[in-house]
């Protein structure tokens, strides 16, 4: 069987079992999955994915602290050869827990902060904003690399500034930003839903603030995708524009009961079938089987231009975008076109896009981080043909729905959030 790509990175979502009932939770996360990987399944997966060739792993869920063993768990992948990062929701994380995790073989531990104190309490539940600082204050008591994530909604973009500088005063090593999606129990709270026409002025607000380079800000490749501050949003990464989906060609995601997906985060529309871009059960058949099988993750490895539809088929940007990330894809345009684009709401609203202007590429050397100035952001009638193309896959071009796409610990879209504990060791080398 011809070997497939490498995959850099995975997603593994423990458990679906969640000690919290969030009104944005992607996956309605809450009771455990039917016949959830054992310990020991689990050690094997870990095997599995070195074996392929993997480099690190996000233990996620649901809510990976409701497993009694989620601590063998770090252990394990981090015996496997992985960098091993856990997203959590912290009710659970106290200072023993963090550092019982640390002596483990954790890198990195994210937690999410969705919004000030009253903005974050009204989306998860009452106190948990005081405890996620506890659990903040711990991870970094045991010296673990904290990481935050923000799902931004209705409620919290006003205090998107606030928010910011909240981050800056905890010492996080990344912040991730990244929209709520239509899916799941957010599919239930339309008040809380971003609308299209709203993504232009996010895109310079978080633009601005990437700019200030005050706190590491990491937008996530569910957001964006050649508005007029592109370059701006991914100039901490080493591509300064997105690349397309990586999901089954650089990231996968793993159900808690085995399914085996390009990304977590890409889950079936309303009224789909549920076991769309499932390609396989590790139960059933050897991960590396599934990951080289032919016609294996086809909407990202066999993708051709006649697979968009609408606005997305004739935009100036469609090869190299692809319709944007796939799991915003799916949940807002039935799989074949995406209204939550920066681009196209630009376009709509008249807003004029910079067809000249400054980009970054990447360039590793010595596994170091290079940035270079490279190409202009194209408008809405231009064609770029010096930007890579997008089955480039750089090393921190990565589809985001990891992060990681990734769900957050309570299975929010969570894209490309640990991308970033790569970037934190290559750069402490």
């Amino acid at each position: 069987m011809t070997a497939g790509p490498t995959p850099v990175r995975c997603v593994l979502e423990t458990t679906l079992a969640c000690d919290l009932r969030c009104r944005h939770c992607g996956s309605r996360a809450g009771a455990a999955r039917s016949r959830e990987l054992s310990t020991a399944e689990a050690l094997d997966l870990f095997r599995q994915l070195a074996g392929l060739g993997c480099q690190r792993v996000t233990l996620s869920g649901g809510e990976p602290t409701c497993r009694a063993d989620w601590v063998e768990l770090i252990q394990g992948a981090h015996d496997a050869g992985l960098l091993v990062g856990m997203i959590t929701n912290g009710v659970r994380f106290d200072l023993e827990a963090a550092q019982r995790a640390k002596r483990s073989g954790l890198s990195t531990v994210g937690f999410s902060l969705d919004g000030l104190e009253a903005s974050h309490d009204r989306v998860r539940r009452p106190g948990h904003f005081a405890a996620t600082m506890a659990a903040i204050a711990a991870a970094q008591q045991a010296r673990l690399s904290v990481s935050i994530v923000t799902t931004l909604n209705r409620w919290n973009t006003g205090e998107l500034e606030q928010l910011h500088r909240l981050v800056c005063t905890l010492g996080a090593w990344s912040w991730q930003v990244q929209p709520g999606m239509d899916m799941g129990s957010l599919h239930d709270h339309p008040e809380l839903m971003l609308r299209p026409a709203q993504l232009p002025a996010l895109e310079r607000r978080l633009a601005a603030l990437v700019q200030q380079g005050e706190q590491r800000v990491a937008v996530a490749n569910s957001f964006g995708w050649f508005g007029p501050h592109e370059h701006q949003l991914r100039s901490g990464k080493r591509a300064a524009s997105f690349q397309g989906c990586a999901a089954g060609v650089r990231t996968l995601g793993i159900e808690s009961n085995g399914n085996v997906k390009g990304c977590l985060s890409i889950l079936p529309g309303h009224g789909q079938d549920p076991g769309a871009y499932v390609e396989g059960n590790i139960r059933e058949t050897s991960l590396a089987e599934i990951w080289n099988r032919p016609g294996a993750f086809a909407y990202n490895r066999d993708w051709s231009l006649d697979e968009l539809a609408g606005f997305c088929r004739s935009c100036c940007q469609a090869e190299r975008c692809r319709g944007g990330c796939r799991a915003t894809m799916v949940a807002s345009g039935d799989g074949v076109e995406n209204p939550m684009c920066v681009h196209r709401a630009a376009c709509e609203a008249g807003i004029s896009l910079p067809t000249t202007g400054p980009s970054l590429r990447s360039s590793v050397v010595a596994a170091a981080l290079g940035v270079m100035v490279g190409a202009a952001i194209p408008g809405c009638g231009d064609k770029d043909d010096t930007a890579p193309p997008a089955d480039t896959y750089e090393a921190d071009a990565d589809s985001d729905s990891d992060s990681d796409s990734d769900s957050d610990s309570d299975s929010d879209s969570d894209s490309d959030a640990y991308d970033i504990e790569i970037q934190r060791v290559i750069e402490e080398i």
